[in-house]
């Protein structure tokens, strides 16, 4: 989860800074006149990789995370019962 979030940070932060427009870089073109095109085609790619990450990676991860975390749930449920049952079978005793 913490990775997700961490993606998820950095995404938004790329967002904020307006590197979406450097993603222009993919057809040709340069966003900026100012900047030389190796730091614009960068800077477009550097955002075009959190995307990626943020559609493909972060979901997913956080998907995973929560199916972890149910099936560790289920699993625990049956080891309580049977312990409990354990506790109560050496009380009778």
């Amino acid at each position: 989860m913490l990775r997700a979030l961490v993606i998820m940070v950095l995404f938004c932060v790329s967002e904020l800074l307006g590197l979406r427009e450097y993603t222009t870089f993919l057809s040709g073109t340069s966003a900026n006149i100012n900047l030389s095109w190796p730091v614009a085609s960068a800077l477009g790619l550097i955002h075009l990789l959190l995307y990626v990450g943020f559609i493909l990676l972060a979901h997913i991860s956080l998907i995973t995370a929560g199916l972890i975390a149910a099936w560790n749930r289920c699993k625990r449920q049956p080891e309580m019962e049977a312990q409990a049952g354990r506790i109560a079978v050496t009380e009778t005793r």
